[in-house]
């Protein structure tokens, strides 16, 4: 039996630039999915979130207090201006998506047209691929935006 394999991303994105970073994101994500992808989903950083104690149990909340927390905006180097889309990839298995992702990288349709303003700092990207590990929840089957 195979399992869910992720590919995850951090992209720091300006936000003037967000609409455009939706409109290129739901372009790729049409060409990942012809070839295999299950879903694709971005997520925009809520900035009320961003010092991370309210994710820890309340009885750590005064081991913290001497910590410097990571968050993510830290973790993709966002400037002035910035905020945080968590991006990830869904495929059926790794074999499939080792398969497909040479296919998709080289596809016409994911490549920057000439003259195209950059809308992210791709060096400032994070990426890493992931099995998937453990999940329980419910189906939502409401799309927001």
């Amino acid at each position: 039996m195979s399992h869910p394999y992720f590919d995850c991303y951090l992209i720091p994105v300006a936000t003037d630039k967000l609409a455009a970073y939706k409109r290129f994101s739901q372009q790729m994500m049409a060409v990942y999915v012809e070839y295999g992808a299950v879903r694709i989903t971005d997520c925009i950083l809520d900035p009320a979130t961003t010092d991370g104690t309210q994710f820890h149990a309340e009885a750590a909340q005064d081991h913290l207090q001497a910590s410097t927390l990571r968050d993510f905006p830290t973790a993709a180097d966002t400037q002035s201006g910035e905020t945080v889309i968590l991006s990830w990839t869904e495929w059926p298995s790794k074999a499939i998506r080792d398969a497909a992702l040479p296919r998709v990288l080289a596809d016409p349709r994911v490549q920057p047209k000439p003259g195209e303003d950059m809308i992210f700092d791709g060096s400032r990207l994070i990426s890493g691929g992931f099995f998937h590990f453990a999940s329980l929840g419910r189906v939502d089957t409401t799309q927001n935006g």
